[in-house]
């Protein structure tokens, strides 16, 4: 009976210990650094986006090819292909909490936050069920699965990953990045993917000297396109971006802002495609890059970011005493981890995130991904939702390697690894239907006669442009109502192709409706009608 008692009172403590251990196997305990001189070993396979080496996880949140053990081990990642968006806002905050994935979370369908020490902050697994809840996932967790079908899930649930301290404003229904003493920040990032696109983020930045908040577009290969705000410059951003992690601090440029940016919401955005850059700032532009003046005579190529990007944005000690000194003069000078405003009223640094709004644009490669879709449903139409299944990788026999040329699209793969100790080389069979290499490589090439039209785009770009307004005109998912939705403009953009994770469930069952209500399947009936018009549309378009 002592036994029984003993066992039952060390049994929490012995999950609690497998729990913390679980998370940390993706790692070496001894950090392993992956760089252009050294890469990954086979027993930690994937370079992760900051040059350390692990499994897992590291294989999918933008895992680097260049400097991983093989060129299987980083998962072909989730892209976002036009005319699909990807959104958060801060008041999508329904009443209830349903659980839509396999009950991953024992939480009751009537949910209640439960507050700690910190005012309005939400806590345990009611802070992870709420950020389920609004598209989120912790990176150790997404799409780290034995099972296709939970992970097809997880590519629908879930638009962005968080880390660190990320937590939720429970008033307001913001997305606090936090950064408590002697912390190392926090940081969320998107899901998928994306190449080329329009790309807004609305937040107040945190403050003080040292801390940094930074929202940028990075791809697996080290392309970057960034803002950053340091808490001591609260009236500039800084821009800048790099060229396959070439550092060249030249290119950076400060950016006005026109009210403190901690006591005020801003809209920080990029607008990219294949010519040029923007960087937005509520909505002005503030700074252009165009391809052209990118051109390298030494090496023959455009040093311009042209690979797919995922959005990330983060707050982060740059003011840290264990950084190199170089850092922590660029941001401002040392962290006072004691005596800073924010430290004392509220024991963390913050930056609030209310909106986050992601529009790819059309590219060359969306004949690409048609054609393996349409070879792989024998068919020329086919559901629209197919695009959702798009993943991307690099193949390392086309040269130049690591660039647009040399993307490898897929449109069947389900993305996933076994276990925190596996990498992509164990799904490695299941890549069935890649797209046929390219035996010609289309090179990109901005000659004399290719004239930039009056409003900064190309003319192929800009009649792509309209064909998006056209299809948003038709395939108006706002009007399927979200739960609690409120009426103001702002709540707009949350709905749009945000709604494809709905979209996707009710298209998983259209040959069964007899578990649909009335209003179902009329919805199911508007959207087969809505299939009808804009296939055949999207096939003259580009046929």
């Amino acid at each position: 009976m002592l036994y029984s008692r003993l066992i039952i009172l060390l049994l929490p403590h012995f999950f609690q210990f497998c729990s913390a251990n679980d998370a940390e196997t993706f790692k070496p305990s001894t950090p392993i650094i992956c760089s252009k001189n050294s890469q990954c070993p086979e027993e930690w396979p994937c370079c992760s986006p900051y040059g350390e080496c692990g499994s897992g996880p590291t294989c999918i949140g933008g895992c680097d090819p260049r400097y991983s053990y093989d060129e299987d081990s980083c998962v072909p990642l989730p892209v976002l292909v036009y005319p699909f968006n990807a959104a958060f806002h801060h008041n999508f905050i329904p009443n209830k909490f349903q659980i839509t994935s396999n009950g991953r979370y024992s939480m009751e369908n009537e949910f209640t936050n439960k507050l700690n020490a910190k005012k309005g902050t939400v806590t345990g697994s009611n802070l992870e069920a709420m950020m389920h809840h609004k598209g989120f996932i912790h990176h150790s967790k997404y799409l780290i699965t034995k099972s296709d079908r939970e992970a097809k899930e997880m590519l629908y649930d879930y638009n962005f990953l968080y880390s660190g301290n990320t937590n939720i404003d429970d008033e307001s229904g913001e997305i606090l990045l936090t950064m408590p003493k002697y912390s190392t920040g926090s940081l969320i990032a998107s899901t998928h993917e994306f190449l080329y696109g329009k790309v807004t983020v609305t937040l107040k930045s945190a403050r003080s000297q040292g801390v940094i908040t930074a929202i940028v577009l990075m791809s697996q290969v080290g392309d970057e396109i960034d803002f950053e705000i340091l808490g001591s410059e609260r009236y500039d951003a800084q821009t800048n971006w790099y060229y396959q992690t070439e550092l060249d601090y030249t290119k950076m440029q400060k950016q006005p802002i026109s009210s403190d940016s901690y006591e005020n919401y801003h809209t920080y955005g990029f607008d990219w495609n294949e010519e040029r850059i923007i960087w937005l700032i509520d909505n002005r532009p503030m700074r252009t890059l165009f391809k052209r003046d990118t051109w390298d005579p030494i090496t023959g190529k455009y040093k311009y970011p042209q690979t797919p990007a995922r959005l990330e944005i983060a707050v982060w000690p740059g003011g840290d005493k264990d950084n190199h000194p170089g850092t922590i003069e660029w941001a401002g000078g040392l962290i006072d981890w004691e005596n800073s405003p924010d430290i004392l009223e509220h024991g963390q640094f913050f930056a609030k995130v209310k909106e986050i709004h992601i529009e790819p644009k059309q590219n060359r490669h969306f004949n690409e991904i048609y054609n393996c879709i349409t070879r792989k449903t024998m068919q020329r139409r086919f559901d629209i939702t197919e695009l959702l299944k798009t993943t991307c990788g690099y193949d390392h026999d086309i040269e130049p390697q690591f660039g647009e040329d040399s993307l490898e699209w897929h449109c069947d793969y389900i993305p996933r690894v076994r276990s925190l100790r596996d990498s992509g080389s164990s799904t490695r069979s299941s890549r069935g239907s890649r797209l046929l290499k390219k035996h010609r490589p289309f090179q990109f090439q901005l000659g004399e006669s290719q004239s930039i039209a009056n409003d900064g785009l190309s003319v192929n770009v800009t009649r792509l442009e309209a064909i998006k307004n056209d299809k948003k005109r038709i395939l108006d998912f706002s009007k399927i109502p979200l739960p609690k939705e409120t009426d103001n403009d702002s709540n707009n953009h949350a709905n749009n192709f945000s709604q494809s994770n709905n979209l996707y469930k009710r298209n998983m069952n259209f040959t069964d409706t007899t578990q649909l209500s009335g209003s179902a399947k009329t919805t199911l009936k508007q959207w087969n009608h809505i299939q009808i018009l804009i296939i055949p549309l999207i096939t003259h378009i580009l046929l």
